[in-house]
């Protein structure tokens, strides 16, 4: 099984980059003001910020003639993963480069060798301790359940819920997680939850190159899925969606036969079957809405696919995959169902310049808002600049970290929402009827 690389191993890889700063610039340039891919790049001012910069240092790092330094650090450090550079990349040199891989291999080479920020290391002794970022304690990560009655189910049920770190210690939206979930076991979906028994989806250990802790992480979560016999894994964490089909099998895990959804594809799905319903929101403040695109629940959750990574040279010079039809290009993300629920609640949504595979981070992601404050602010106000050019006051995303980031930096005259509690009081079951 092909799981994730060493950067050494990537060598050919970085080597073949030709530092052409495509990784920089969105694919297909709509307007100059929002023509950038990278908020790392747009943050350092300076080609090691950006994807093909980090290349050029990774290659630095194997050869010998780069050491790590404290200017190295901060511009690794100010990367959220996004995988932007890894789409614009990939439409001139297909596979050949891959940038995110690399960087996934940088980070865990600068961990080895003893060069992680201190803020991640901190980040990380927190997920070690209690299991999310934050240092919240471990046993309230279920608090959000509590008053919650769920219909006893003979057997297995349907679905495991996994909530995520952000939502499960979220008390503001606690009662709209409750709420989409009554909905759930209304409509006669036979439900479970891990409560406070659930930890951290690894995802961000292995953004931050810790990739032990990843592997650790993403086994206690596969064996707790299939101990619990249920079908479908059901998130309502972009961040966990990308783990589960992205970076689990870079990992050598997999869910075998049962079903990875987020939340907004799974209730799409009851909706289409008759099973629930959406009832149009009659009140709305602004009926046009723009939407983000998470960079976890939508590039970055394309499924991942072990593939033979050499490349064979042909006429002496093409080099061409082996694997073609497992490249991933962010097509796969998860970027219909949202704007399908938007359209049911009533909204007519708006898409912003840069969107689905192509849209620009918030920068909440990576440990960016830790270790570099400032860069993640900056990234979320270039994305709220957008915003002014879509003709809407109104930001809805389907990510709780993106709707936390982007709701702290906005002015006071735009609102961010999260689709969750645009939801939690328009589900209407059609049916009880368990399957």
């Amino acid at each position: 099984m092909i799981t994730s690389q060493p950067l050494a191993e990537r060598h050919d890889f970085l080597a073949r980059c030709t530092r052409c700063s495509q990784c920089k610039f969105v694919p297909t340039i709509k307007s100059q003001r929002h023509a950038s891919a990278c908020p790392s790049m747009d943050y350092g001012q300076f080609h090691a910020f950006s994807g093909g910069g980090q290349l050029i240092m990774g290659y630095g790092l194997l050869s010998g003639d780069v050491t790590c330094s404290e200017e190295l650090e901060q511009a690794v450090s100010s990367c959220t993963m996004c995988g932007n550079c890894d789409i614009s990349c990939k439409v001139n040199f297909a596979e050949t480069v891959e940038p995110l891989d690399s960087l996934y291999a940088l980070r865990a080479k600068l961990v080895a060798d003893g060069h992680s920020p201190a803020a991640h290391a901190r980040t990380m002794e927190n997920i070690r301790a209690t299991g999310n970022p934050e240092g919240h304690p471990r046993v309230d990560r279920g608090n959000w359940a509590l008053g919650l009655t769920l219909t006893a189910c003979d057997g297995a049920p349907e679905v495991m819920l996994h909530i995520g770190s952000q939502l499960a210690y979220d008390p503001d939206r606690s009662s709209s997680l409750r709420a989409v979930i009554e909905a759930l076991d209304a409509s006669g979906v036979a439900v479970a939850h891990l409560g406070d028994s659930e930890d951290s989806s690894g995802g961000l250990a292995f953004d931050l190159g810790y990739v032990d802790d990843a592997k650790a992480f993403a086994q206690q979560m596969v064996e707790k899925v299939a101990a619990s016999g249920a079908a479908t894994l059901v998130t309502f964490s972009a961040a966990a969606l990308a783990a589960f089909r992205a970076i689990y099998p870079r990992l050598g895990h997999t869910f075998q036969q049962v079903r990875v959804l987020h939340y907004t594809e799974y209730l799409q799905e009851l909706v289409q079957d008759h099973r629930l319903r959406i009832r149009p929101q009659q009140r709305v403040s602004d009926s046009r809405v723009a939407y983000h695109d998470s960079c976890k629940l939508g590039r970055l959750s394309e499924p991942w696919v072990p593939r033979d990574l050499q490349l064979d040279n042909q006429m002496g010079g093409i080099l061409t995959s082996r694997a073609p039809h497992k490249l991933r290009f962010g097509h796969g993300g998860c970027y219909d169902a949202p704007r399908a629920l938007l359209g049911h609640l009533g909204f007519e949504v708006i898409e912003l310049e840069r969107n689905r595979g192509s849209s620009y981070c918030c920068g909440a992601a990576a440990g960016v808002p830790q270790a570099l404050p400032e860069a993640a602010e900056l990234a979320a106000a270039n994305r709220l600049a957008e915003l002014r050019d879509a003709n809407t006051s109104t930001l809805v995303s389907g990510c709780q970290g993106c709707t936390c980031h982007l709701g702290r930096n906005a002015a006071a005259d735009v609102q961010v929402r999260d689709l969750i509690d645009l939801l939690a009081d328009a589900l209407e079951p059609v049916t009880t009827t368990r399957r």
